[in-house]
């Protein structure tokens, strides 16, 4: 990921990795979604970094961190995530959640409340296709019509995640209802969806715009459930403008 320095971290007990770059006022945390690893961030991130400073997190048993022996709960990751930025000195940070990990962001903004930025990317899951049939019927259809290298890198990942692994945080990740925990989140909220996203349609992300007490909602044409990889500089942009409004 360019000139982003890695760090290897305990969280709750687990390595967590996190690789930091850039220099600025602003702290962005950017957690990936099940099965993959803070590799489809690298554009967003790299373009974050021009003006502040950036934090990808590697969730435990993702890309290269080792599985943890048991499973974890989406607010198990989200407590790792934290003590791996307390080592840090990351305090405030503008979270930024794609798909599973706006999950994890939910509850990272609820277990510390800042007042920063809440910025959720293609959130699961959907409560009008709450199975993992349906999820996993989307999921297959929207990396079909992913750009190529954005597919390689997500079955990549997926290889390298494992068949265990995954289906012991998507238990976890189907038990977490996002609709419910966004409602107590005091924070502004960002909703982002690319416009072809079959894995988080608009009205899901309506929805959770009308449960969240101060939220709006951000389309990215052409982009379909990995808007930020081609749509780097649109999401940055976006990112910006809304971190810039709550800090007013």
């Amino acid at each position: 990921m360019g000139e982003f320095e890695e760090h290897r971290l305990a969280g709750g007990g687990h390595e967590v990795r996190v690789r930091s770059g850039g220099e600025g006022a602003r702290d962005y945390v950017l957690v990936h979604g099940i099965g993959v690893s803070p590799a489809y961030f690298r554009p967003l991130a790299e373009e974050l970094a021009l003006r502040d400073r950036v934090h990808a997190v590697e969730l435990p048993g993702f890309g290269h961190t080792p599985r943890p022996r048991r499973p974890l709960a989406i607010e198990d990751f989200a407590a790792c995530v934290w003590e791996a930025l307390d080592a840090l000195g990351v305090a405030a940070p503008v979270l930024v959640g794609h798909s599973m990990g706006a999950q994890v962001a939910v509850e990272m903004a609820l277990q510390r409340p800042t007042g920063q930025l809440l910025a959720l990317l293609g959130p699961t899951v959907d409560a009008d296709a709450h199975s993992v049939v349906r999820q996993g019927l989307r999921l297959a259809w929207d990396t079909a019509t992913e750009p190529p290298v954005v597919a390689a890198t997500i079955l990549r990942d997926y290889f390298r995640c494992g068949l265990a692994w995954y289906l012991a945080t998507l238990r976890g990740m189907m038990r977490h209802r996002i609709e419910q925990r966004l409602a107590l989140v005091a924070a502004p909220v960002l909703l982002m969806r690319g416009s072809r996203d079959r894995i988080s349609p608009q009205r899901w992300i309506e929805r959770l715009a009308r449960s969240a007490p101060e939220a709006h909602v951000r389309v990215v044409p052409p982009h379909a459930h990995v808007l930020m990889y081609r749509g780097a500089a649109a999401v940055a942009d976006c990112l910006r403008a809304e971190a810039a409004r709550g800090e007013a």
